[in-house]
């Protein structure tokens, strides 16, 4: 029995067909421009979301302070582990790199508690938004959906780097590697099983800060589906002709086989 995965981006009405390897299971996945919700009839877990436990202020850029610059924005998303370890910050939106820059420079200094699931420390991503001004900086910690919502501010020129949406590129990422996911095998008379997986595919085509959908956390199909996608390879996603940062969610269907 062969695993196959249809991906289709909802803006483009396009789909794309990949051929994956054989599995226990059959794994279907689709690619989403929009929030997944949580999967109906999923266990209820008793969930604590990530803590900041010390920070260093960013200041606002020295570079600009003889400039006529007075306020800015930078959006950072970021990967802490199980021990509340900073192990990965991306860049996904500034309105001048210099406030990037800073942002990106005090992160390195904070301090996490994990978000844990059933007690259990588990490793999580987040954005964290970055609000300069000559008298302050206000941060504010946000999900993919806030930014979306920010969109018609974006496009008016408020931002000169910021990650895309599947609509925006010039077509959808190829795939160069796929790995599928090793299923944990479905029990208790369970004939179906979905897992959404949140990345960004970065200018070079690496996946970059994977992580799962609330609902799905601290499940083996949730490990088993983030291991699959952090090996996974694209082309480099375009923009108008140029290397960009986008932003996709992706469910997998781990269907029983016969």
């Amino acid at each position: 029995m062969k695993g196959w995965a249809a991906i289709w981006c909802y803006a483009q009405r396009t789909s794309l067909n990949m051929k994956l390897p054989c599995l226990p299971l059959v794994c279907s996945a689709l690619w989403f421009a929009v929030p997944i919700s949580a999967q109906p009839g999923a266990k209820a877990t008793d969930q604590m979301p990530l803590q900041i436990i010390r920070t260093d202020e960013p200041r606002f850029p020295l570079q600009l302070n003889e400039s006529l610059v007075m306020n800015g924005d930078a959006t950072v998303a970021i990967s802490v582990d199980q021990d509340g370890r900073l192990t990965d910050c991306l860049v996904t939106a500034y309105s001048r790199k210099e406030f990037a820059d800073t942002a990106v420079a005090a992160l390195k200094g904070w301090r996490f508690d994990p978000s844990r699931v059933n007690g259990v420390p588990w490793s999580s991503v987040q954005e964290v938004h970055f609000d300069f001004s000559r008298t302050g900086v206000v941060v504010s910690l946000s999900g993919f959906d806030v930014v979306m919502n920010q969109i018609d501010e974006i496009t008016k020129g408020r931002y000169v780097y910021r990650s895309r949406t599947l609509r925006e590129l010039d077509r959808i990422p190829t795939p160069v590697h796929v790995v599928s996911p090793v299923s944990p095998g479905l029990g208790g008379g369970e004939k179906k099983r979905t897992v959404a997986v949140e990345f960004y595919i970065d200018e070079e085509g690496r996946v970059r800060l994977p992580s799962v959908s609330r609902a799905d956390v601290g499940t083996p199909y949730a490990a088993c589906a983030l291991d699959a996608v952090k090996q996974w390879r694209f082309e480099p996603p375009l923009h108008r002709g140029r290397p960009a940062l986008v932003f996709v969610r992706q469910e997998f269907n781990f269907v029983a086989g016969p």
